[in-house]
């Protein structure tokens, strides 16, 4: 999935955005806006960004999950081939003792995370600060893109684009 990410001042800039690129195809679940204030664009009716988009949450669960399911094999062949507390426990065990790492981990990368901003997001959080929206728009291919970055030129000079992201997802 390629990500598009455009600054521009006003709320209205950012509704006439989201017409004419629904006009051109491109749907309102691919376009997404950070504000500093997320009020005006619930007025506005636009979609705005969600925890999972703000923060760390989704990086950080699934590296969490990744850790823990390891850690989680780890320990389940070490107590299978030990012979913990006088108990001769089995290889059954290895499944278990993964999954409640998996979701441990999960759990734990996911409290770290929505602690902390997107670092996708980092390099814009300044200009969001000061007022600006951060338009970020998704593409699956090259011809949506070139549907996005047609309108946007064509129609939306006071938006600039401040950066893109030709293999974005949201798990790296």
């Amino acid at each position: 999935m390629k990500r598009f990410y455009y600054l521009t001042a006003s709320i209205d800039s950012v509704q006439h955005i989201s017409r004419d690129l629904d006009r051109a195809g491109i749907d309102a679940g691919r376009l997404h806006v950070l504000g500093r204030d997320p009020g005006p664009l619930e007025a506005a009716k636009v979609h705005g960004t969600t925890i999972w988009e703000d923060t760390e949450i989704m990086h950080t669960g699934f590296l969490g999950a990744l850790i823990g399911a390891i850690a989680g094999i780890v320990l389940g062949f070490m107590l299978a081939g030990m012979d913990p507390w006088g108990w001769q426990l089995s290889v059954s065990v290895v499944p278990i003792t993964t999954l409640f790492g998996l979701c441990f981990g999960a759990w734990l990368g996911g409290i770290f995370g929505i602690s902390s901003r997107n670092h996708h997001l980092r390099p814009y959080w300044r200009e969001v600060e000061k007022g600006q929206y951060l338009v970020m728009v998704d593409a699956d291919d090259d011809a949506q893109a070139g549907r996005i970055v047609r309108v946007m030129n064509d129609s939306h000079g006071e938006a600039r684009e401040v950066g893109r992201e030709d293999s974005f997802s949201p798990f790296d």
